[in-house]
């Protein structure tokens, strides 16, 4: 039986729907890359078959000099200072200088025992740990992985050019929960100091860690072991999801098997396949059938192509890398608000939780299932979302956003798309063509509406 984290539940079965007209939805499965020209997007759950020829980067002598961004190469010997550096490069963004406790005191960032329990090397890549920082939605680790050939020679850069996409596999096992919690894709985020430097943080949300299963999965097994996780079942056995509390200080070992990203030259379904590149008309002329005859087709000749890692599409360092962490919760800078006690037989926001730099909307948006859509506007009524590398409705950035009170709402996916809600319209206008603000138009159509105050 597949076994979903809590994050996959939000993620997959609470997550935006694409709707879209039929040659649109065909194409984002096999004709999207091409068409954007090979801008690679961060999510682990790869386009269909993604991923458009290159010309091979020339490689570099073994031992060349990498440098790409002196001043910021600089500073790498400050190792237990990342926070400060890379704030404003990672998924959740905001000043994290003077949060986060250094692993190692800096008089022994030179050596020391200490110092090499937080480096690990492995086939070409060195990882070491710089600092810690944990709150109550999530756990932060600073890092710097350092190769020894340039692995901008092999690995795609995201769309601003600054960063490759990275992604860790492996396992966090906390000391308060035998369980071992599989790393999540598309949370470590950075930039690069070097052609052969990465200086990322890694965001461990701790939903995951603090939920006790056991009982749920015991039961669905019971069912027979074909049963899927779906808004109905969890809506039937969600009370048997047990919630744990956080303690004020833990240990995690967190190990790393790979740390992979996007090949600088992927290969297209079509190249590795050895057929030509159809047209779009072809698609669109396509039956459903014959649509789906085609991909059949393209899934035999290469049946290993949807791998991850895929060696078409991915370049990625094996370890293991492996370490130890002491974690010091910070509550001072959290505060949780209650909203609704009951959830009666409709959606719910049972509370939120603000912290330096994200809000967490636990609700039932899951357990209710539908096709409505989670809304949230700052004090001054404008949209806050996941942004650019990612995430899911609930749990936002605050940066930039004035949140000592915010507005929660809930729309159809009619009136979403059909009021101009969704996209970018009112990010770019103050009012639609009748003149109403975003926050008129929510308050017009919403299914739920709640205003929660996060002062302290």
């Amino acid at each position: 039986m597949r076994h979903y984290t809590e994050q996959e539940m939000y993620r997959v079965l609470g997550k935006e729907m694409q709707v879209s007209e039929t040659v649109e939805e065909r194409l984002s499965q096999t004709y999207q890359q091409i068409r954007a020209q090979r801008q690679p997007g961060r999510a682990h759950s790869r386009r269909l078959w993604c991923g458009a020829a290159g010309t091979a980067a020339a490689m570099l002598a073994a031992g060349i000099f990498c440098v790409s961004n002196p001043a910021l190469a600089a500073q790498i010997p400050l190792i237990g200072h990342l926070f400060e550096q890379i704030g404003s490069d990672v998924s959740y963004p905001g000043d994290y200088s003077g949060v986060g406790t250094p692993l190692v005191p800096e008089t022994e960032t030179d050596g020391g025992e200490q110092a090499a329990a937080y480096t690990q090397s492995a086939n070409g890549m060195t990882v070491t740990l710089s600092e810690v920082y944990c709150n109550e939605t999530a756990l932060y680790v600073t890092m710097q992985l350092k190769t020894e050939e340039p692995m901008t020679d092999h690995l795609a850069m995201w769309n601003d050019g600054a960063e490759p996409i990275l992604d860790l596999r492996g396992e966090a096992r906390f000391g308060y929960n035998d369980a071992p919690v599989q790393l999540m894709a598309g949370e470590l985020s950075g930039k690069l100091a070097d052609d052969c430097t990465y200086l990322g943080m890694y965001r461990l949300e701790l939903a995951e860690s603090l939920t006790d299963y056991s009982e749920f999965y015991k039961t669905l097994e019971e069912q027979g072991t074909d049963v899927m996780v779906d808004a109905q079942v969890l809506e039937e056995y969600g009370d048997l999801i047990r919630k744990n509390e956080l303690p004020e200080q833990f240990d995690v070992s967190i190990s790393i098997d790979q740390i992979v990203g996007y090949r600088k030259d992927p290969v297209s379904i079509y190249e590795a396949a050895g057929v030509e590149v159809p047209d779009e008309e072809t698609i669109e002329q396509m039956s459903d059938e014959e649509f789906q005859a085609w991909q059949n087709e393209l899934a035999e000749k290469v049946p290993d192509y949807e791998d991850y890692p895929s060696k078409y599409e991915n370049y990625w360092y094996d370890g293991p890398f492996a370490f130890d962490l002491s974690v010091q919760v910070d509550h001072d800078r959290t505060i949780t608000v209650p909203v609704d006690e009951d959830a009666g037989d409709g959606f719910a926001v049972f509370s939120v939780t603000r912290t330096p730099f994200e809000l967490l909307i636990e609700n039932n948006a899951v357990t209710v299932g539908g096709d409505a859509i989670l809304q949230v506007l700052d004090a001054d009524g404008r949209r806050m979302s996941t942004g650019s590398r990612g995430g899911s409705e609930n749990m936002l950035p605050v940066d930039g956003h004035d949140v000592s009170r915010i507005d929660i709402y809930r729309v159809s996916w009619e009136d979403f798309e059909g009021r101009k809600i969704k996209g970018s319209y009112f990010d770019e206008h103050e009012t639609n063509e009748d003149g109403q603000t975003l926050k008129e138009v929510l308050d017009g159509c919403s299914l739920y509406h709640r205003e929660v105050v996060l002062e302290k």
